[in-house]
């Protein structure tokens, strides 16, 4: 499969930063100007954008874009990254997810606001508009990820930031070898429970979200 349009932004902006053509403190180039220059949607360009942001290569300023960092990146764990990529596969980065998530939801639970829950409906009802495109990956690490977020545990996103990173670099064949209409509803009852605050329910529909993909790759 080719490389997807994530990734393209994301290595884009990367090469840019390591040639130092964007420098330490330098505003990197608008949205629509990387969609255009690259020819990716803003979901693309967006998702790209948070995941360098995750790793400390970017920061964002409030009502003032993105700028290349300054400071020593923030999610010191990227270093493991080549290491999982080459000694650690697929089946068992979704045992690890699994349990990830689960914890992430938990937490989750006990800080998550209405913006929160606004973000997850929107990337819920994108997912259904994109679920035959290679977006789709981009949207549910977001997903997770944005769960993962509101835990307000540092070392905890940063690890699931990195199993995702991982994911997209090795398995991203076997991710797309399963439909996306079952994620959708799975991810839905996440999502409702999560909204009623049902700690127990949105454990039991995280961990059942991962056994079936998890079974799904056993066969």
């Amino acid at each position: 499969m080719t490389k997807g349009k994530s990734q393209i932004v994301y290595d884009y902006i990367e090469q840019k930063i390591m040639l130092e053509e964007l420098k330490p403190g330098e505003k990197i180039p608008s949205e629509q100007k990387l969609c255009d220059l690259l020819s990716v949607s803003r979901v693309s360009v967006r998702s790209g954008i948070e995941r360098l942001t995750a790793i400390g290569l970017l920061h964002k300023e409030k009502y003032g874009g993105t700028y290349v960092a300054s400071n020593k990146q923030d999610n010191f764990l990227k270093v493991l990254t080549p290491t999982f990529i080459h000694n650690i596969n697929y089946l068992e980065m979704l045992e690890l997810r699994q349990a990830l998530d689960a914890l992430s939801i938990e937490l989750c639970l006990k800080h998550v606001n209405e913006e929160g829950i606004n973000i997850l409906k929107t990337l819920l009802q994108e997912m259904e508009d994109f679920k035959e495109t290679e977006d789709f990956f981009t949207l549910d690490r977001k997903f997770h990820l944005t769960i993962s977020k509101f835990a307000k545990n540092r070392l905890l996103h940063n690890i699931n930031e990195i199993v995702w990173d991982v994911v997209e670099k090795m398995s991203k064949d076997q991710y797309h070898s399963i439909g996306n209409e079952e994620r959708i509803v799975e991810h839905t009852k996440i999502l409702d429970a999560i909204i009623k605050k049902d700690r127990d329910l949105a454990r039991i529909y995280s961990v059942r979200h991962l056994e079936r993909t998890i079974n799904a790759i056993k066969k």
